[in-house]
């Protein structure tokens, strides 16, 4: 803490950072001048030419000048677009940096973790993945910080990553993704409450996971929200089914277009041979005849003969191959058609499955209520069993005890 506070107060005197870094003050002249590419060049360099001691010390000193400019996040996004700034390379250098010097520089970037999450996201979930747990937790962090941007999460792959982080073996790790879901479903209620539930179900006799899950929940689902969960889960069935059947009738569609393509291209390739085939008949039309022509020797007429016929031959040669090239490209493409339809039977396959399976569980359910009806209904009739043996016993013993007063009268 000691070290962050020394650099703080060496960054309030300006005249002294620009005498020790004459670099920076070239990059804000340029960024003033709104001379981006140029800005982009000298900082590229800048950390080039950093050791590893002293690069996160020059990372940390320039996005805090950046920040400070009007037109610094521009060449910020620059930096991060052309991996001049690589931030999976940054976070596995943060790890290795104590916990709070690590959350201090990680707040530099929450401003631009809100405002340009594009930036972050295509690499967020590989390094969720990540050996290191402090690339985890850092990961976590941004995610928290792009949470609390202007866009709603709607990632459902990389949502369900997160959720896979409750059972993370850290706890520091589980902690931050409690905290990252929570700020992801306060936006998006229905979707993290659906993701977390399920995993829920898939570890029942997690303890952690189940506790984890709970808090979530009364974190992010109110009485408004709630509503909001069931319309959404309602919906959800009938939206289902409705993409289903249209995406079974998109691929039909696109199976017989490709095919009406594959046609054409085949009817083009044998006008464009036809073509070829007039083409050189006609340019021997033109050709002047033997008797126009005015005496050649024999010599130099062989030899323009053996050159001519050497350019129709190489010009044959070489449509020849462009068609081969065009035949193998249609092949390739057949194929690759040929094996799209294998994986659009294979999804139909697993749609039947999952039909089947949904039809067998509801099958389940009906053979269980009558499983349960069947019960009552036997304990009923114990019961008038046991009331009717009570009842006859009861009796048998009111005529014995008349039959004795009878007897004794």
């Amino acid at each position: 803490m000691g070290l962050k506070i020394k650099k703080k107060v060496r960054w309030n005197n300006t005249s002294e950072k620009e005498q020790k870094n004459p670099e920076i003050m070239k990059i804000k002249d340029f960024v003033n001048d709104e001379r981006f590419d140029d800005a982009v060049k000298i900082i590229a360099l800048y950390l080039g030419d950093s050791t590893d001691e002293d690069y996160l010390d020059r990372l940390e000193d320039l996005i805090e000048t950046l920040l400070t400019l009007h037109g610094g996040r521009t060449v910020l996004r620059f930096l991060i677009e052309q991996l001049i700034i690589d931030i999976p390379s940054l976070l596995e250098n943060l790890s290795k940096k104590d916990s709070v010097l690590r959350y201090s520089f990680l707040l530099l970037l929450k401003t631009v973790c809100e405002n340009e999450q594009d930036l972050f996201f295509p690499f967020s979930e590989d390094l969720l993945n990540s050996d290191d747990p402090n690339v985890r937790e850092a990961d976590l962090q941004l995610l928290i910080f792009m949470a609390g941007g202007d866009i709603i999460i709607e990632n459902e792959s990389l949502i369900n990553t997160i959720t896979e982080k409750l059972s993370d073996k850290k706890d520091f790790v589980v902690e931050k993704a409690i905290q990252a879901l929570t700020a992801i479903g306060n936006k998006n209620p229905s979707l993290v409450t659906k993701v977390i539930k399920n995993y829920a179900k898939e570890n029942p006799e997690n303890e952690q996971i189940m506790e984890s899950v709970d808090n979530i929940l009364k974190s992010i689902v109110s009485i408004e929200k709630i509503e909001e969960i069931v319309e959404d889960e309602g919906k959800e069935i009938t939206e289902k089914e409705k993409l289903e059947k249209e995406e079974t009738e998109i691929i039909d569609k696109e199976i017989s277009l490709k095919k009406k393509e594959l046609e054409l291209k085949k009817k083009k390739l044998e006008l464009e041979e036809q073509k070829l085939k007039e083409e050189i008949i006609e340019k021997e039309k033109l050709l002047p005849s033997e008797k126009e022509l005015p005496e050649i020797p024999k010599k130099i007429k062989k030899k323009i003969q053996k050159e001519e016929s050497e350019i129709l031959d190489k010009e044959i040669e070489l449509k020849k191959k462009d068609l081969e090239l065009k035949k193998k490209k249609l092949e390739l493409e057949s194929k690759e058609k040929e094996i799209e339809e294998i994986e659009i039977q294979k999804k139909e396959e697993l749609l039947k499955r999952r039909e089947e399976l949904l039809e067998r569980e509801g099958e389940l359910s009906e053979v269980k209520l009558e499983l349960q009806q069947k019960k009552i209904e036997e304990i009923k009739e114990k019961i008038v069993d046991d009331e009717m043996k009570r009842m006859e016993q009861r009796i048998k013993e009111l005529e014995k005890k008349q039959d004795e007063r009878d007897s004794e009268s």
